[in-house]
């Protein structure tokens, strides 16, 4: 291209610079998604495994089933301290779907949260599961809490 100025060389210049910028935001835009859905899968990933965790410690140890059982079953059978014990059992339970709703809140993952109301509507229609979360609510995020207040069933 001989003959150009410097000026016009100086506007080439700066359509092409300006045509890099724009390819390298689209690049980093694609990259971070892609990152973020990794994150998302490891994360859900480690929830779920945490889950598994969970029903299999229930499933390793029968006393620890019993205690479950019990607890959301027949509250009244139990004394004080199993209760308390039964509490703790569900705590952690209920620590884990709060983990899931608030990571399904984040990634709009309706169908998987679906799957976790419908456990816990459940949970929440035993005898002792209903008195769990009376007890219980407020150490729930309130996001949570409120969510599972709309899904609980009334008496």
């Amino acid at each position: 291209m001989p003959g150009l100025s410097i000026q016009e060389w100086g506007a080439i210049g700066e359509i092409v610079g300006g045509v890099a910028v724009l390819l390298t935001i689209v690049y980093l835009a694609l990259e971070l998604r892609r990152s973020t859905r990794a994150t998302h899968r490891q994360t859900y990933q480690a929830a779920a495994e945490a889950m598994a965790h969970y029903f299999w410690n229930l499933a390793r140890h029968p006393e620890l089933h019993t205690l479950y059982r019990e607890t959301l079953q027949n509250p009244d059978a139990l004394s004080d301290e199993e209760l308390r014990r039964g509490f703790l059992v569900l705590d952690a339970y209920l620590a884990l779907m709060e983990s899931f709703y608030l990571h399904n809140l984040e990634f709009r993952e309706r169908e998987s949260q679906v799957r976790w109301a419908k456990t816990l509507v459940r949970l929440l229609s035993t005898p002792g599961g209903a008195r769990y979360w009376h007890r219980r609510r407020w150490q729930f995020h309130r996001q949570f809490a409120d969510y599972v207040e709309a899904l609980r069933p009334r008496a």
